[in-house]
């Protein structure tokens, strides 16, 4: 067997998500989890659903008034949760 360098967990964790390609379910997960920290907790409220699917985040929202402002934040938003995972996992939001 060969011998290699002693790992810490958080590295031997992190090299499986990335060899089985989770990695990115995860960080959309995060993105997820972060909704709430990102648009304060008025907006969070007036949310019920949210999902990502093919990198795309998914997002009902309860107030017209609302949707309308989150709409004309789309990009900033989108920054901001990517900021926040630490790579580009969302590319578009959808308000439903």
């Amino acid at each position: 067997m060969k011998r290699t360098e002693p790992m810490s967990i958080a590295q031997i964790v992190d090299r499986l998500m990335r060899e089985e390609n989770l990695e990115e379910g995860m960080l959309q997960h995060r993105a997820l989890g972060a909704w709430g920290a990102v648009t304060g907790p008025v907006v969070n409220r007036c949310t019920t659903e949210r999902r990502v699917a093919g990198g795309v985040l998914y997002v009902r929202v309860t107030s017209a008034p609302v949707r309308q402002e989150l709409s004309m934040q789309r990009t900033a938003l989108i920054e901001a949760l990517n900021r926040y995972v630490g790579k580009d996992v969302i590319k578009e939001i959808r308000f439903v």
